[in-house]
């Protein structure tokens, strides 16, 4: 899987071929969702003041019961971000208001591990007050990353775009082709596939997607034509059944992709 950013967008290529496209979020729409974390935080901390101050004030264990206020308002300072992202898959209430999401680097869906590493960090980024190191790493940083992002290797993308690949995989059925044989080397079996590009193959994968749907004329139809195509593009005669063909071009083409980024 590649990834690359241009401007403000952020692309993954699957092993698939597939090019999936984000749009980083900006530091404006990001400072916009903080402050509504941080008001929400801040109404949460100050019940739990109005509970446990008077409460220490006129009980024997007023010391215990402070230091079990100073605990609980730490856990909720941190724990709200962590409990969020994991429950809303990256996204706490300032983020799903303005339509940001939070997502591991190569289009994953952030984990348990990089929440906390990302929010833990967040303690970092709001020094010296108000975010100020965080907004300057996130000014300098061509991603819009803050310093959490940075070490939990995450980033925030605009909830309009893409979100993730499993969710992308959960919309789109992926196309089934036959197994290769299971004594087939471990190279494509299909010569000159350096000839074609991902536009073939997603051509090809569309199509085959699309058959069942199609009537029994114009799918034969358009078997034969792709067929054609693809092989005038390897250099192969034109026989053999046209659709058992194209499925054989898409599944060299996924191990030809592979054994390339290798």
């Amino acid at each position: 899987m590649t990834s690359a950013m241009q401007s403000d967008k952020y692309t993954v290529e699957t092993p698939e071929v597939v090019t999936i496209e984000y749009v980083v979020a900006g530091v404006a729409s990001r400072c916009l969702a903080a402050t509504v974390d941080t008001t929400l935080i801040l109404l949460l901390q100050a019940t739990l003041s109005l509970v446990m101050v008077p409460l220490a004030s006129s009980n024997d264990f007023g010391t215990i019961i402070l230091a079990l206020w100073a605990t609980l308002a730490f856990a909720l300072l941190w724990g709200y971000y962590v409990s969020f992202e994991m429950l809303w898959s990256g996204q706490s209430p300032g983020k799903r208001i303005f339509g940001l999401r939070v997502m591991r680097e190569g289009g994953r869906p952030l984990d348990f591990s990089a929440a906390v590493i990302r929010n833990l960090v967040r303690i970092v980024d709001f020094l010296p007050f108000g975010y100020g190191l965080g907004v300057m790493v996130m000014f300098a940083d061509h991603r819009a990353r803050r310093l959490g992002d940075l070490a939990a290797g995450t980033l925030v993308i605009r909830e309009d775009y893409p979100l993730s690949l499993e969710q992308i995989a959960r919309g789109l059925a992926p196309v089934v082709v036959p197994p290769r044989n299971s004594a087939a080397p471990a190279s494509p079996l299909l010569p000159n596939l350096h000839q074609v590009g991902p536009d073939d193959y997603t051509l090809a994968e569309a199509f085959l997607q699309r058959r069942e749907t199609l009537h029994q004329d114009e799918r034969r139809l358009l078997a034969t034509e792709l067929a054609n195509a693809l092989r005038m593009r390897l250099d192969l005669p034109s026989d053999g059944d046209p659709e058992r063909f194209v499925e054989h071009f898409v599944r060299e083409y996924r191990i030809f992709y592979l054994v390339r980024q290798a």
